[in-house]
C-alpha cells in the first residue's frame, strides 16, 4: 500500500507528500491543469512556449544558466513538458536537497521575468521543434490523426503550435495565460521521496499566499462522424506512417480498465497480437503498437505503425481483421490473464522509482479528484472478464468510429484515398 497524505490549502492549492522507503532521492513535482486544450487560434502554442519561458530566468536566477548551474551542482535531474490538458515540472534530486529543489521549482513558477530578449531567442528554439517534428513521420503522425478526429479545434492543433502564431508572442501573451490558469485552484504539488520532513510546511509557506482566482472551462468536443475518415499527409518518404483507430471512451469513463486490457493484449507489448500478427509473422513493420489518449470528454484508441510503402494495404488489412476478430471471438484465458499481469508488474515496477510515485499521485488527483492506492487500481484490472472486452469492443470498433490518417507518397485527394476508403468500408 501507498503511504501518502494529501492536503488543501486555504487558496485551493493541493499537496501531496509520499514518503518512500529505501531511496535516496526526492522528486517534487509540480502539476498545472492547462494545456494547448485551453488554448485559441490565435494563441496556439502558448502552454507550451511559456512552459519553455519558466526556464529563462528570474530576478534572482536571471537566466537558464544559472538555474541550470545550481540544480546541476547536485546532481539533480529537471525538466517539464506541456500536454493537451496538463501542464508539469519537476526536479529529482538527492533528498537532502529538497528545499533547494523547492526554491528553484518555485521561483520559476511564481517569479519568471518574460523577458523580451528571452522571448525572441526562444522563437527560434520553438520553430526548431515545431521543424524537428515535421521531419520525423512517427511525431507528425498523431498531429495528422488529432486533426482528423478533431479538425480546427484546441485538441485538433499542435501543442507547440504552428509559425504563425509562435512567432507572434510578445510578453503580455505569456502573462495573460499565466494569470489565467496558473491558479492555485488548478495546481497540484507532490513530493514523494526520502526525508520526508517537514515537507508540507514548506510548500504551503512557499505557494499558500498565491490568491484563489476560480476554474476556467475547456471548450468542448463536437462529435458528428457518421462513417470512416481518411487524412493523408502527401510526403515523400521511404516508409509509410499510420494510425488506425476509433473514437473511444473519454478518460472518466468506468470502463476506462477495460480498453486498458483490451490495449494491452492488442498491442501493448512484443507479444500482442498486432505486434505477432504484424511484424512477426509477415514482416511488414519495424514498429507496431497500439494506445489510447483519453481527454475530459473524449477519448480515442488506435494502432500506429510504420510499414513498407508497397505493402500499406496489406498490414491495414490484417490490422482490420484483428478488430474484427475481437469483436467476434472471445479471447483466451491465457490472453487475458498476460495482460492483467503485464500491466500489474508494469505499475508496481514502476512506482520503484520518486518520480512514478509523484506522478501517480499527481494525475490522479488532478483528473479525478481522487487517488486509487496501486493495489486498488490492480483490484480494478482484475475484475475485467473476457466478455467485458468483447462488449467494449463491439462497443466502439464501429464504421461510423473509424479513422485512417496516413504520412507518405501518396496523393492527397479524393482519387488518392479512394483504394485506403474501399479497406475501411470492408470493415463490419
Amino acid at each position: 500500500m501507498l503511504d501518502y497524505s494529501i492536503k488543501k490549502l486555504d487558496n485551493g492549492l493541493r499537496v501531496i507528500t509520499a514518503p518512500l522507503k529505501n531511496t535516496k532521492a526526492v522528486s517534487l513535482f509540480i502539476l498545472v491543469g492547462t494545456g494547448s486544450r485551453f488554448e485559441n487560434k490565435e494563441n496556439n502554442g502558448i502552454a507550451h512556449f511559456l512552459e519553455h519561458m519558466f526556464f529563462k530566468g528570474t530576478d534572482k536566477r536571471p537566466n537558464t544558466v544559472d538555474i541550470a548551474r545550481e540544480l546541476d551542482s547536485v546532481g539533480a535531474g529537471f525538466n517539464a513538458f506541456t500536454g493537451e490538458e496538463y501542464t508539469g515540472f519537476y526536479i529529482r534530486a538527492e533528498s537532502s536537497h529538497f528545499d533547494m529543489a523547492l526554491d528553484v521549482l518555485s521561483d520559476m513558477l511564481l517569479h519568471s521575468k518574460f523577458d523580451e530578449t528571452e522571448i525572441t531567442k526562444e522563437k527560434g528554439v520553438i520553430l526548431e521543434e515545431i521543424n524537428m517534428i515535421k521531419d520525423v513521420p512517427q511525431a507528425q503522425i498523431e498531429y495528422v490523426m488529432k486533426d482528423l478526429l478533431y479538425g480546427d479545434t484546441p485538441l485538433g492543433r499542435m501543442i507547440t503550435g504552428v509559425p504563425g502564431t509562435v512567432t507572434k508572442f510578445d510578453r503580455n501573451t505569456f502573462v495573460e495565460f499565466k494569470n489565467k490558469f496558473y491558479h492555485p485552484e488548478n495546481i497540484v504539488v507532490v513530493a514523494a521521496g526520502s526525508n520526508g520532513e517537514a515537507w508540507n510546511e514548506k510548500i504551503e509557506k512557499v505557494f499558500g499566499a498565491l490568491p484563489k482566482m476560480g476554474t476556467v472551462v475547456e471548450e468542448k468536443v463536437t462529435e458528428a462522424q457518421t462513417e470512416p475518415k481518411i487524412k493523408i499527409e502527401e510526403k515523400k518518404t521511404d516508409q509509410a506512417h499510420f494510425m488506425l483507430g476509433f473514437r473511444a471512451i473519454k478518460r472518466t469513463d468506468s470502463r476506462r480498465p477495460i480498453l486498458k486490457v483490451l490495449n494491452n493484449l492488442m498491442g501493448g507489448t512484443m507479444s500482442s497480437r498486432l505486434f505477432i500478427e504484424v511484424r512477426e509473422k509477415r514482416g511488414l513493420c519495424y514498429y507496431v503498437s497500439s494506445d489510447m489518449a483519453d481527454y475530459i470528454d473524449t477519448g480515442f484508441w488506435y494502432v500506429g505503425a510504420g510499414v513498407d510503402i508497397k505493402r500499406i494495404e496489406e498490414a491495414i488489412e490484417v490490422i482490420l481483421k484483428e478488430f474484427e476478430r475481437l469483436k467476434t471471438e472471445d479471447i483466451t484465458d491465457e490472453e487475458l490473464t498476460r495482460a492483467k499481469e503485464n500491466m500489474k508488474g508494469h505499475l508496481y515496477l514502476g512506482l520503484e522509482e520518486s518520480m512514478s510515485v509523484a506522478h501517480f499521485l499527481a494525475e490522479q488527483e488532478m483528473f479525478w479528484n481522487k487517488i486509487d492506492d496501486p493495489d486498488q487500481v490492480v483490484a480494478q484490472t482484475q475484475k475485467v472478464t473476457k466478455e467485458d472486452v468483447k462488449n467494449l469492443a463491439n462497443e466502439f470498433m464501429k464504421p461510423e468510429n473509424l479513422n485512417l490518417a496516413i504520412i507518405g507518397p501518396f496523393e492527397n485527394s479524393p482519387v488518392g484515398e479512394e483504394k485506403f476508403m474501399s479497406l475501411l468500408k470492408k470493415f463490419k
